[in-house]
């Protein structure tokens, strides 16, 4: 109720702004992908009708926001980028044409804002014709000194440039059609990062080089100061693989949710553009571009969120040469072409931004400027906004939540609530470098830290992915961007915050570890047949054919949320110790529950998850335990449709999916391709493991033996010796999962028996909390009363009875196998 409140009353302020005066903007927002290499940045220019970049250096995992506006020009659509100086005359324009009813309101609404407020209004004592005998002395005092220390709108820096500009300047509206472009770094590492730190966009231009072809695999290397480093990877994406992996990956990400947009796009669009067209010109290969838009074009010609350059002639592919001649006609007629396509595309929302968070947003980027940094302090906001009459902490505070949705602005209020980052640049360029490090020769770590960050430092990174605070330091003395005010430990407590980097303890390695720091797996060893490798992906429908995709940056992710599970969840051996064992980027290997170990690959269309021995009743507990990891992930990355599970078929080269029609039915499977459905989870206790208890396996309720499967041995070795509170224990997660669907039956029935108290059972009734939520905390009592009853046994035969008489096959089930492993 608490945060309803408080969307509400957030909602209730930029109502409140926006009756003041608003901007309505037009936006569109472009994230560029595509390999190392592939001229994104190059593009990116050529849309600006700007020279080519003279610097060659490598793309960091993504560059801070350009924020351009189309123009008109002799009749042709152009974008240029919006300068501080423009956003004044933006803001000049806007406060001139405040509406009639703002206006009258600037008397009653002291806290308005206006272009002619000198502030002699805020200079008058309201209370000057009330009587004064009563008032304090003290209160009086105060009052004085705080209007002589009040900062009046029109005596802002901003406010300054503003009223110059406006009594100056023949003042002209800027044309509120914007673009945001994120240029994105190609680095496999990079790549899994990106979405953290970018929203998800309209449009995505990916980027290909002509010249390699579709299936043509990508060299991987990294760039800075003319210096270039092989990036040793055996993960190869080419042409086809960085199209396909983008465009199943972002259609996974939901729109951005920002109050007072309209017209949102529903889906994301995307655009393939091919640069280098001039080498294919040269060597007289424009055939082959044909064929790549042949093969495009029978990919994706059902999709409609693909945009073609021309349907009917069958052209997918936007061929560019991004390195024409800076101001020449022929790049100018490229850049409007490239330009006027985009424009068509009608890709754009419009976002209503009040004047006054605009004039805050050019306030907060002037400070930064002026003070030479990337970041403010909180202090400094709240100077800033006090100046504009965001009088409360309250009001800066949700100005700066709502320019880090709408601008470039971060603000991460619940980790680092003293530092706001006007420009990205810092998180992005740190990180970026931290990643580096394991790229570059050890000659060259100087032009990465300051000092080189020693042979072990480095190793340790790149062996084990561990690192110490002094390495983040060293790269913050390079980059020149710690001082007192954002030190390395912010950045540590933000990376932990994101879940890109864990804690560790007792490793004399690290500190801190960070999975993309590690090189990708080159060989993998064979999956296990005593318990089916389970797939973990997103089910991806496209006219009747059913592939399989994950979230680009779900893999380390999951990891570092598996590796926060402390006492559940810890690393495996050393892999040079013993070779069934991984520590890579794309494959890892953990110990869990302290005796058992799996490993989690990633395969980029799914992720999938080995578990070798013979203990199949530990497979749902595993698959609970990555699961609940990887639905904190997608959470992460904004990702609101829910995975699914899946096997390889064993009959074809597809996948049989594994379905429950709601929480309380059972598993089944269901093969994609085969016309005779292989039905695996009713067949083979291989596949079974990981969806049914050791209950519902093969040869139910038979006596142990030698003859029997290993699950039920494995089983009678961890259940034997257990008590009746221990015996619960084993099974309360899932217990807890169960009931909750049906909450009031069981906690009727228990009360009934006198087995929960009064008021544990009124809370499960009349509770404010969702019952999945109650329901736990039913089992919790349970499990407390057993470890303290006089005759547990006896108290846990009476829960089975009245849990029993519910009548839910799942909960029964589960009371059928507790039963079970009480009589071993």
């Amino acid at each position: 109720m608490m945060f309803v409140n408080a969307i509400f009353l957030f909602l209730e302020k930029i109502e409140k702004w926006l009756k003041e005066g608003k901007v309505e903007l037009k936006v569109t927002r472009i994230n560029m992908h595509g390999a190392p290499g592939a001229g994104k940045t190059c593009s990116q220019h050529l849309l600006l009708n700007e020279p080519p970049p003279s610097c060659t250096d490598s793309t960091p995992i993504a560059c801070p926001a350009i924020r351009a506006t189309r123009i008109s020009i002799d009749g042709k659509n152009k974008w240029e980028r919006v300068e501080l100086k423009d956003l004044y005359k933006q803001l000049a324009s806007h406060l001139k044409e405040a509406p009639d009813e703002t206006k009258r309101e600037k008397k009653s609404d002291k806290a308005s804002l206006d272009i002619d407020d000198d502030g002699s209004e805020s200079d008058k004592d309201e209370t000057d014709n009330e009587p004064t005998d009563n008032k304090p002395i003290e209160k009086e005092s105060a009052e004085i000194e705080k209007k002589q220390t009040e900062i009046k709108p029109a005596e802002t820096e901003v406010m300054k440039e503003v009223i110059s500009v406006h009594r100056t300047e023949n003042v002209k509206k800027l044309s509120t059609n914007w673009v945001y472009f994120i240029d994105s770094g190609g680095q496999p590492a990079y790549r899994e990062l990106l979405p953290l730190f970018t929203r998800a966009a309209a449009l995505n231009i990916i980027t290909i080089d002509l010249t390699k072809g579709l299936d043509e695999k990508c060299r991987f290397q990294y760039h800075i100061s003319q210096h270039t480093s092989p990036i040793n990877t055996e993960l190869k994406y080419s042409n086809c693989g960085i199209i396909q992996s983008t465009i199943s990956s972002e259609a996974m990400l939901n729109s951005i949710k920002i109050p007072y947009v309209s017209d949102m796009p529903k889906h994301s669009h995307y655009l393939i553009l091919g640069t280098r067209k001039d080498e294919l010109e040269k060597r007289d290969k424009l055939g082959e571009l044909n064929e790549m838009n042949i093969l495009l074009l029978k990919e994706y010609k059902d999709n409609r969120k693909v945009i073609m350059l021309n349907e009917r002639q069958g052209l997918v592919i936007f061929p560019v040469n991004t390195l024409l001649p800076a101001g020449s006609k022929e790049r100018e007629k490229a850049s409007v072409s490239l330009c006027k396509a985009i424009s068509n595309f009608g890709v754009e929302m419009t976002i209503e931004l009040p004047i006054r968070l605009l004039t805050f947003e050019i306030s907060l980027q002037r400070e930064a400027k002026k003070k030479e940094r990337s970041f403010l302090t909180k202090e400094e906001a709240v100077k800033i906004g006090k100046s504009l009459r965001l009088d409360d902490e309250s009001d800066i505070d949700d100005a700066l939540q709502y320019l880090h949705d709408v601008t470039i602005i971060l603000y991460y209020r619940k980790v680092l609530p003293n530092i706001i980052f006007v420009d990205p640049k810092p998180i992005l360029d740190v990180f970026s470098h931290l990643i580096a490090i394991t790229y570059v020769d050890h000659d060259k770590l100087d032009l990465l830290a300051e000092p080189p960050p020693s042979r072990d430092e480095t190793y340790n990174l790149i062996k084990f992915g561990l690192f110490k605070e002094d390495v983040f330091k060293k790269i913050g003395i390079k980059l020149k961007i710690f001082d007192k005010n954002l030190k390395s430990s912010h950045m540590i407590k933000l990376l932990i915050h994101l879940h890109i980097i864990a804690k560790v303890e007792n490793r004399k390695e690290g500190d801190y570890f960070f999975p993309c720091a590690l090189p990708s797996y080159d060989k993998l060893n064979p999956a296990p047949t005593e318990i089916q490798p389970l797939l973990i992906a997103w089910e991806i429908n496209n006219n009747g054919t059913t592939t399989l995709a994950i979230p680009q940056g779900l893999f380390p992710l999951t990891i570092v949320h598996l590796l926060e599970q402390k006492g559940k969840v810890d690393f495996s051996p050393d892999p040079d110790l013993d070779n069934k064992f991984y520590r890579y980027h794309d494959a890892m290997s953990l110990r869990v529950y302290n005796n058992h170990f799996i490993h989690i690959i990633n395969r980029y269309t799914h992720i999938e998850i080995h578990f070798r021995g013979d203990c199949k009743n530990s497979c749902q507990r595993i698959r609970e335990l990555v699961t609940d990891a990887i639905t904190k992930s997608r959470k992460d990355l904004n990702v609101d449709d829910d995975h699914i599970f899946a096997f390889k078929c064993p009959q074809k080269e597809r996948y049989c999916i594994v379905r429950q029609d709601d929480k309380s039915s059972t598993w089944y499977s269901h093969c994609t391709h085969c016309e005779t459905q292989c039905k695996v989870l009713e067949s083979d206790d291989s596949y079974k493991c990981w969806f049914f208890s050791d209950s519902l396996l093969s040869s139910p309720g038979a006596e142990a033996s030698s003859e029997d499967p290993p699950s039920k041995k494995c089983k009678e070795q961890h259940t034997a010796g257990l008590s009746a509170a221990g015996q619960f224990r084993r099974i309360s997660a899932r217990l807890g999962r169960s009931i909750s669907s049906c909450l009031t039956t069981v906690s009727m029935n228990l009360n009934a028996e006198g087995l929960i108290t009064q008021e544990l059972h009124d809370e499960m009734i009349n509770g404010r909390d969702i019952d999945s939520k109650k329901a736990p905390k039913l089992v919790n009592a349970i499990q407390s009363r057993l470890n303290t009853h006089t005759n547990p046994e006896a108290y846990l035969k009476e829960v089975c009875s009245a849990l029993k008489d519910v009548g839910e096959k799942q909960i029964t089930g589960i009371v059928n196998e507790l039963e079970q492993s009480a009589t071993d």
